[in-house]
């Protein structure tokens, strides 16, 4: 039995191996934008529209297209099925290329985002279970209690930037929730430190040769500042709670005592980084998703009333409770339209470590993969009249119907997004206190802008609203 055992791997090996010589022999090569300028290629365009460029270019060419960006090629894939291929199938022959990992170093260092390998496994499994549903459920009221009392502050009929205060909100959640700490001293230093960093994304497109940053320029410096400051906040709870030795249900208590199989948990490095990544991810993209998600209710009153009513029904005049989340099925669909048309995370890039083919196309070792959810999330093939804002759309019949890789808002496959649960309750109960106390109300006159650096935002001019308290 062994040796026939034996004998069978032998062959799928040998199988799946001229499988594989086939793929690459009748590989189809990705077709390049038409009519580039040599040298500078497509980086004119790409840097003064980024968003305009990568639609005109879906509509172009719906698979896959390869344009010179600055100095290299870049792979801008549209097609949901080499999306799924990378993501999930072939995810191991994929890390993060060199462009992302030189910017998120300063920051993140070694976290889970710009992280890639047998690291990021022993990481991510060590981390996985902060997540488990018992322990994000447990963050319920904190969540509500932060909504609440930044509406405390609101006065009828004053203009506010409601991006500043989402992202206030999301951070106070951020410090209670995974942190066990008040972190509402903290909320412009974060705001400066993404920003920075946002920066460093846009000149690192933008400029051959991006200042070092070991340069001692002024720029610099503030950058740097900004990011220590955050460390040093990071460095003082992570001291405090292995002092205590006690588990305060947080985040951050779970990955300061958690051991590997050998008994080995992180060290200070590593959970400096992780707990920098946690900040990161866990307040930035879903803020700005929030944002978006209230601008639109903003343009679209009749929808938004909808949303009222369906949480009045199932609230009242209550503050919002886990109980309450299955029940918010329209709300649900708000949300995930608004991260349709107007996705915080608008692209995330992926690097294949060897020769692959996906879905028919030959993509080169080192290549850079560029794959916008503002594209596919736009494409009418997948969802038709692409630009209305139609939470209706997403019935679950809807959903099932897309290709697998048209609808990765969280990424997919083994990378895909490990808060995914926490933003999505944090979003319902923020975004539905919100609605409990305020009709959403544009500054008249306001429209904002779309700014996409490290994740779409309103940019510098914010989300200007007027406060309409409800009868």
């Amino acid at each position: 039995m062994p040796q026939e055992i034996a004998v069978d791997a032998t062959v799928n090996t040998q199988a799946a191996a001229a499988t594989a010589r086939a793929d690459f022999r009748n590989a189809r090569e990705v077709p390049r934008v038409k009519g580039e300028p040599p040298i500078i290629g497509s980086t004119i365009r790409f840097q003064s529209d980024q968003l305009g460029f990568v639609t005109g270019l879906q509509r172009d060419y719906p698979d896959v297209v390869k344009a010179r960006i600055v100095h290299e090629d870049w792979y801008f894939v549209f097609n949901p099925a080499i999306v799924h291929e990378a993501n999930v199938r072939q995810w191991s022959k994929f890390h993060k290329p060199k462009i992302a990992k030189t910017i998120w170093k300063l920051f993140l260092g070694k976290g889970l985002v710009p992280n890639d390998g047998e690291h990021w496994r022993r990481q991510h499994d060590l981390i996985k279970p902060g997540f488990h549903r018992q322990r994000i459920d447990a963050y319920a009221p904190a969540m509500v209690e932060a909504a609440h009392e930044k509406l405390a502050q609101y006065r009828d009929g004053e203009i506010r930037d409601v991006r500043e205060d989402i992202n206030a909100i999301a951070l106070a959640i951020v410090g209670k929730t995974l942190f066990g700490a008040d972190m509402s001293d903290a909320t412009s230093t974060v705001y400066q430190a993404m920003h920075n960093v946002s920066e460093m994304l846009v000149e690192h497109i933008n400029l051959p040769l991006p200042t070092p940053r070991w340069w001692p320029s002024r720029g610099n410096r503030r950058k740097i500042d900004a990011i220590e400051a955050i460390e040093g906040v990071i460095k003082r709870l992570i001291a405090e709670r292995r002092a205590s030795g006690v588990d305060g249900g947080d985040l951050l208590s779970h990955i300061v005592f958690v051991k590997d199989e050998n008994g080995v948990g992180m060290t200070n490095t590593e959970l400096r980084d992780e707990a920098m990544t946690l900040i990161f991810a866990g307040h930035e993209t879903s803020a700005h998703n929030m944002t978006w998600c209230w601008y639109l209710l903003s343009k679209h009153p009749e929808i938004a009333e909808r949303a009222y009513a369906e949480v009045r029904e199932v609230a009242g005049d209550r503050p919002l409770q886990l109980e309450d989340l299955d029940k918010l099925e329209f709300l649900n669909k708000c949300i995930k339209e608004s991260m349709r048309l107007m996705p915080a995370v608008w692209t995330y890039m992926r690097s294949p470590i060897e020769d692959v083919v996906l879905d028919g196309y030959f993509f080169p070792k080192g290549s850079t993969l560029f794959i916008s959810q503002y594209a596919l999330n736009r494409d009418p093939r997948w969802h038709p009249d692409p630009l209305t804002y139609n939470p209706d759309r997403w019935t679950r019949e809807y959903e099932r119907g897309l290709p697998k890789g048209a609808w990765v808002p969280f990424a997919a496959g083994p990378r895909v997004c490990l808060g995914q649960g926490f933003a999505q309750m944090e979003m319902k109960l923020v975004l539905g206190t919100m609605l409990q106390k305020l009709v959403p109300t544009l500054e008249p006159g306001f429209e904002p802008d779309q700014i996409p650096e490290l994740s779409m935002h309103p940019g510098p001019r914010g989300m200007k609203i007027k406060v309409v308290f409800r009868d």
